[in-house]
């Protein structure tokens, strides 16, 4: 006699959702970094010719962040497309899904990146809300209708040897 078990689902929490980010954050940084340091050094070179540039990054900011921003966007688009999780979500067990249940769709994902770069325009207001929001949602969740879940541990059964 099988018995059927529920599958509860539990919100992931701000700490394992900023483990995540984190992780992220270091790949993207460091495949921004593999992909533009050779560029880097060459306009850096040109830049010294002119040192009242870099001596006001207000008026002269990095020609790289919009290369760093499309990196960004790819990664998590993708990721967030194919698996519903980018690799710092795999790693904390955790995965994005639409409010319903089902996966991303290529514009859910749009605006749910999109709403990150309102999240940063609030200092951070948006991100930390989830830590007291009844569903966990951040602003860019809320915007884009999703949730971030734990994903249940499954829990094996062997059958019994029989000692005959």
């Amino acid at each position: 006699m099988e018995r059927e078990e529920k599958i509860v689902i539990e919100y992931a929490g701000f700490w394992r959702r900023l483990g995540a980010f984190l992780i992220d954050g270091l790949i993207v940084g460091s495949m921004n970094w593999v992909l533009t340091a050779p560029w880097r050094w060459i306009f850096s070179f040109f830049r010294s010719w002119h040192p009242e540039e870099w001596l006001s990054p207000v008026f002269y900011p990095d020609p790289f962040v919009g290369i760093t921003v499309i990196i960004a966007a790819v990664y998590c688009v993708v990721f967030w497309l194919w698996r519903g999780q980018t690799p710092g979500k795999i790693v904390m067990n955790i995965k994005v899904l639409k409010e319903d249940g089902t996966h991303l769709t290529l514009s859910g994902a749009i605006v749910r990146f999109l709403g990150y770069f309102v999240c940063f325009l609030t200092l951070g207001i948006g991100f930390i809300m989830l830590a007291f929001d009844e569903r966990r949602q951040g602003l860019h969740d809320k915007m884009a209708l999703t949730v971030v879940v734990k994903i249940p541990q499954v829990k094996l059964q062997l059958p019994e040897a029989s000692m005959g």
